[in-house]
Protein backbone atom coordinates (compact mmCIF):
# COMPACT_ATOMS: atom_id res chain seq x y z
CA UNK A 1 0.00 0.00 0.00
CA UNK A 2 1.38 3.42 -0.56
CA UNK A 3 0.84 6.49 1.10
CA UNK A 4 1.69 9.99 0.00
CA UNK A 5 3.12 12.22 2.72
CA UNK A 6 2.45 16.33 3.20
CA UNK A 7 6.55 16.38 0.82
CA UNK A 8 4.69 14.42 -1.68
CA UNK A 9 6.92 11.63 -1.27
CA UNK A 10 5.41 7.95 -1.84
CA UNK A 11 5.47 6.17 1.24
CA UNK A 12 5.20 2.34 1.96
CA UNK A 13 4.04 0.89 5.10
CA UNK A 14 6.37 -1.88 6.27
CA UNK A 15 5.06 -5.19 7.76
CA UNK A 16 4.99 -3.82 11.44
CA UNK A 17 3.48 -0.56 10.48
CA UNK A 18 0.29 -2.95 9.75
CA UNK A 19 -2.17 -3.31 12.60
CA UNK A 20 -2.70 0.17 13.61
CA UNK A 21 -6.43 0.52 14.40
CA UNK A 22 -8.66 3.76 13.81
CA UNK A 23 -8.99 5.82 16.92
CA UNK A 24 -12.70 6.42 17.21
CA UNK A 25 -13.50 2.85 16.99
CA UNK A 26 -11.27 2.38 20.17
CA UNK A 27 -11.92 2.04 23.94
CA UNK A 28 -10.33 1.30 27.09
CA UNK A 29 -12.26 0.16 30.05
CA UNK A 30 -11.73 1.70 33.58
CA UNK A 31 -11.97 -1.38 35.16
CA UNK A 32 -10.94 -5.10 34.22
CA UNK A 33 -12.81 -7.51 36.60
CA UNK A 34 -13.33 -5.09 39.08
CA UNK A 35 -9.34 -4.76 39.30
CA UNK A 36 -8.42 -0.87 39.05
CA UNK A 37 -5.80 0.51 36.83
CA UNK A 38 -2.40 0.53 37.43
CA UNK A 39 -0.56 4.24 36.66
CA UNK A 40 3.33 3.61 35.88
CA UNK A 41 5.18 7.13 35.41
CA UNK A 42 7.49 6.44 32.34
CA UNK A 43 9.73 9.38 33.56
CA UNK A 44 10.92 6.23 35.25
CA UNK A 45 11.94 4.65 32.49
CA UNK A 46 13.22 7.45 30.25
CA UNK A 47 13.63 11.55 29.57
CA UNK A 48 9.85 12.21 29.37
CA UNK A 49 7.00 11.64 32.11
CA UNK A 50 3.95 10.17 31.01
CA UNK A 51 1.41 8.89 33.67
CA UNK A 52 -0.63 6.19 32.43
CA UNK A 53 -3.03 4.02 33.99
CA UNK A 54 -2.69 0.11 32.55
CA UNK A 55 -5.87 -1.75 32.85
CA UNK A 56 -4.46 -5.50 33.06
CA UNK A 57 -4.81 -8.93 35.20
CA UNK A 58 -0.84 -9.82 34.43
CA UNK A 59 1.26 -10.85 37.26
CA UNK A 60 3.20 -8.47 38.88
CA UNK A 61 6.17 -10.49 40.81
CA UNK A 62 9.72 -10.17 38.91
CA UNK A 63 8.77 -7.46 36.80
CA UNK A 64 11.92 -5.42 34.97
CA UNK A 65 12.30 -3.00 32.71
CA UNK A 66 13.41 -3.87 29.15
CA UNK A 67 17.17 -3.35 28.57
CA UNK A 68 18.90 -1.47 27.94
CA UNK A 69 17.01 1.66 28.93
CA UNK A 70 16.89 4.99 26.78
CA UNK A 71 18.16 7.94 27.44
CA UNK A 72 17.08 8.88 31.64
CA UNK A 73 17.61 12.90 30.76
CA UNK A 74 17.17 15.64 28.55
CA UNK A 75 20.80 16.28 27.82
CA UNK A 76 21.54 12.43 27.83
CA UNK A 77 18.45 12.12 24.88
CA UNK A 78 19.70 15.45 23.39
CA UNK A 79 23.32 16.28 24.32
CA UNK A 80 23.90 18.80 21.85
CA UNK A 81 21.05 21.69 23.85
CA UNK A 82 23.53 20.91 26.99
CA UNK A 83 25.89 24.06 25.39
CA UNK A 84 22.68 26.20 25.00
CA UNK A 85 21.34 25.34 28.53
CA UNK A 86 21.01 27.97 30.66
CA UNK A 87 22.08 27.39 34.41
CA UNK A 88 18.42 28.75 35.46
CA UNK A 89 16.41 26.44 33.82
CA UNK A 90 17.12 23.05 36.26
CA UNK A 91 14.82 20.57 34.67
CA UNK A 92 16.20 17.41 33.82
CA UNK A 93 13.04 15.71 32.40
CA UNK A 94 10.72 16.68 29.85
CA UNK A 95 6.63 16.91 30.55
CA UNK A 96 4.19 14.94 29.45
CA UNK A 97 4.28 15.41 25.59
CA UNK A 98 0.92 16.96 24.10
CA UNK A 99 -1.06 16.66 20.86
CA UNK A 100 0.41 19.59 19.13
CA UNK A 101 3.40 21.90 19.12
CA UNK A 102 4.50 25.66 20.64
CA UNK A 103 4.15 27.94 18.18
CA UNK A 104 7.07 30.17 15.87
CA UNK A 105 5.48 33.71 17.48
CA UNK A 106 6.38 32.08 20.67
CA UNK A 107 9.49 31.04 20.60
CA UNK A 108 10.57 34.52 18.89
CA UNK A 109 8.64 36.07 22.64
CA UNK A 110 11.68 33.90 24.10
CA UNK A 111 14.50 34.98 22.78
CA UNK A 112 13.24 38.76 22.39
CA UNK A 113 12.51 38.55 26.59
CA UNK A 114 16.06 37.41 27.15
CA UNK A 115 18.16 39.28 24.29
CA UNK A 116 18.36 42.44 26.76
CA UNK A 117 20.04 40.81 29.63
CA UNK A 118 23.78 39.54 29.22
CA UNK A 119 23.98 37.61 32.66
CA UNK A 120 20.89 36.14 34.26
CA UNK A 121 17.86 38.19 33.80
CA UNK A 122 15.82 38.91 36.72
CA UNK A 123 13.67 36.12 38.37
CA UNK A 124 10.73 36.90 36.99
CA UNK A 125 11.68 36.57 33.40
CA UNK A 126 13.58 32.93 33.53
CA UNK A 127 10.15 31.88 35.36
CA UNK A 128 8.22 32.51 32.53
CA UNK A 129 10.09 31.35 30.20
CA UNK A 130 10.06 27.92 32.02
CA UNK A 131 6.63 27.94 32.12
CA UNK A 132 6.39 27.94 28.71
CA UNK A 133 9.22 25.63 28.27
CA UNK A 134 7.53 22.97 30.85
CA UNK A 135 4.25 23.56 29.29
CA UNK A 136 5.36 23.10 25.54
CA UNK A 137 8.71 20.91 26.17
CA UNK A 138 10.79 23.42 24.51
CA UNK A 139 14.64 22.50 24.24
CA UNK A 140 17.35 25.07 24.15
CA UNK A 141 18.87 24.96 20.68
CA UNK A 142 21.16 28.30 20.81
CA UNK A 143 21.39 31.50 22.57
CA UNK A 144 18.61 32.74 23.64
CA UNK A 145 16.49 29.87 21.45
CA UNK A 146 14.31 27.28 22.27
CA UNK A 147 12.33 25.34 19.69
CA UNK A 148 10.08 22.20 19.93
CA UNK A 149 11.11 18.31 19.96
CA UNK A 150 11.12 17.67 16.60
CA UNK A 151 8.63 14.47 15.90
CA UNK A 152 11.13 11.93 15.16
CA UNK A 153 12.64 12.82 18.59
CA UNK A 154 9.42 12.41 20.42
CA UNK A 155 9.00 8.86 18.45
CA UNK A 156 12.74 8.16 19.92
CA UNK A 157 11.56 9.60 23.70
CA UNK A 158 8.17 7.52 23.31
CA UNK A 159 10.39 4.26 22.24
CA UNK A 160 9.32 3.97 18.55
CA UNK A 161 11.43 3.89 15.74
CA UNK A 162 12.12 6.53 14.07
CA UNK A 163 9.37 7.65 11.06
CA UNK A 164 7.43 5.02 12.79
CA UNK A 165 3.60 7.62 12.68
CA UNK A 166 5.34 8.80 8.71
CA UNK A 167 2.64 7.43 7.23
CA UNK A 168 -0.39 9.96 8.69
CA UNK A 169 0.26 14.08 8.14
CA UNK A 170 2.48 16.26 10.07
CA UNK A 171 -0.27 17.06 12.13
CA UNK A 172 -1.83 13.97 13.53
CA UNK A 173 1.33 12.31 13.85
CA UNK A 174 1.55 15.30 16.79
CA UNK A 175 -2.13 14.02 18.29
CA UNK A 176 -0.96 10.40 17.79
CA UNK A 177 2.43 10.44 19.29
CA UNK A 178 0.45 12.82 22.12
CA UNK A 179 -1.88 10.21 22.78
CA UNK A 180 0.13 7.18 22.79
CA UNK A 181 1.60 5.25 25.61
CA UNK A 182 5.28 5.05 26.25
CA UNK A 183 6.70 1.72 24.39
CA UNK A 184 9.36 0.81 27.40
CA UNK A 185 6.76 1.25 30.03
CA UNK A 186 4.52 -1.16 28.74
CA UNK A 187 6.98 -3.60 28.09
CA UNK A 188 7.14 -3.83 31.55
CA UNK A 189 4.05 -5.35 32.04
CA UNK A 190 3.92 -8.06 28.88
CA UNK A 191 8.44 -9.00 29.27
CA UNK A 192 7.32 -12.48 30.82
CA UNK A 193 4.99 -12.69 27.99
CA UNK A 194 7.96 -12.42 25.35
CA UNK A 195 6.16 -9.96 23.34
CA UNK A 196 7.41 -8.62 20.04
CA UNK A 197 8.29 -5.21 20.24
CA UNK A 198 7.26 -5.10 17.03
CA UNK A 199 3.51 -5.60 18.24
CA UNK A 200 3.98 -3.62 21.48
CA UNK A 201 4.82 -0.54 19.08
CA UNK A 202 1.76 -1.08 17.33
CA UNK A 203 -0.31 -1.36 20.46
CA UNK A 204 0.78 2.14 22.05
CA UNK A 205 0.07 4.03 19.65
CA UNK A 206 -3.12 5.00 18.25
CA UNK A 207 -3.13 6.32 14.62
CA UNK A 208 -5.38 9.59 14.19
Amino acid sequence: MGLTGEDNETVRVPNPMIGFGIYSNWTIPKFLYDLPPEFVDSKYFCAAARKRGYVHNLPIENRFPLVPLPPQTIHEAFPLTRKWWPSWDIRTKLNCIVTCHSSAKLTERIMKALEGYDGIPPERVPRGVIHECRKWNLVWVGRNKVAPLELDEIEMLLGFPKNHTRVISRTDRYKSLGNAFQVLSSSYFSLEFKVPLEFLCNACIVMQ
